[in-house]
């Protein structure tokens, strides 16, 4: 009788292990409130300068506090009701002959495991798409200056505090076959326009596996946004992860699902920032 009631302790105790190994280890504990935002924020989502001025900024068409969440609601109710009420793009105002614009939040480049962690990313729908490419502002700018295809001339970066002598960087220049991407850093912007981006919080959503999130559009003078895309994206489905967590490959959005990530991206903010074609440096 005792070799069995330890025996049930220890299998108890390997299965209480095992829950504590699928739980992550960057589980948000503290919230903050945001100008921007209609709910409380994870505290590390606005621990940097980039992420509270990402977290500042007001929209023409804030989102409720009521995300529309219903007790009982799963993963796939709760997914396709945010698409269909809270995803979507929104261009409120379009300028045209734009040579380029400020990214003034470049995402950090995740790692596969960042990808397989229900918490830490803080927009994983559009982290994930810098995982495919070098954290470089050449690379990034890539999705942007490529003629004949991403027309704008230039896009500009904070530039790296720890080794660079200006407070930005300006990437211009490529021509496939051409020309390689020229950076440089410069002492001032160029750009009279940028481009942001931030996580979103809703109801439940991670316990959900949903993460939502925002590209926004502005003017670097007035702050006035011009331009808004919210998307969400689900994982939990994915074999041989950890609960089936995989962020890079979930699925977003039907209404702006499309197969390369980046170019919807350039779709999205040559939209509102119409680029100046055949504008040189």
């Amino acid at each position: 009788m005792r070799l069995a009631v330890i025996l049930l302790a220890s299998l108890l105790c390997l299965a209480c292990k095992e829950s504590l190994s699928n739980t992550s280890a960057f589980r948000w504990t503290r919230f903050v409130q945001v100008e921007g935002q209609s709910e409380p924020i994870p505290a590390e989502w606005v621990s940097t300068n980039a992420g509270k001025f990402a977290h500042s900024i007001k929209l023409p068409n804030p989102l409720p506090k009521d995300s529309g969440y219903s007790k009982g609601m799963d993963s796939k109710e709760y997914f396709a009701h945010l698409c269909r009420t809270q995803a979507g793009q929104f261009i409120y105002k379009s300028v045209d002959n734009v040579e380029g614009f400020y990214f003034a939040r470049p995402p950090l480049r995740p790692t596969d495991d960042d990808l397989q962690d229900r918490y830490r990313l803080e927009a994983p729908e559009i982290e994930r798409t810098f995982q495919l490419m070098k954290a470089t502002p050449s690379a990034r700018a890539g999705h942007f200056v490529n003629p004949p295809w991403n027309l704008f001339a230039f896009v500009e970066e904070p530039a790296n505090p720890n080794d660079a002598k200006s407070p930005f960087v300006r990437s211009y220049g490529y021509r496939q076959d051409v020309s390689s991407m020229t950076v440089e850093e410069v002492p001032e912007l160029r750009s009279r326009y940028g481009m942001v981006w931030r996580g979103i919080r809703r109801q439940n959503d991670r316990e959900l596996l949903i993460a939502g999130s925002e590209w926004i559009v502005f003017d670097l003078r007035t702050k006035e946004v011009m331009a808004l895309q919210r998307n969400f994206a689900i994982t939990g489905f994915t074999r041989n992860t950890k609960e089936g967590i995989y962020w890079l490959s979930s699925p977003s959005c039907p209404n702006l699902h499309q197969d390369n990530l980046a170019m919807r991206f350039y779709d999205f903010i040559s939209g509102s920032l119409r680029p100046a074609q055949g504008i040189k440096k």
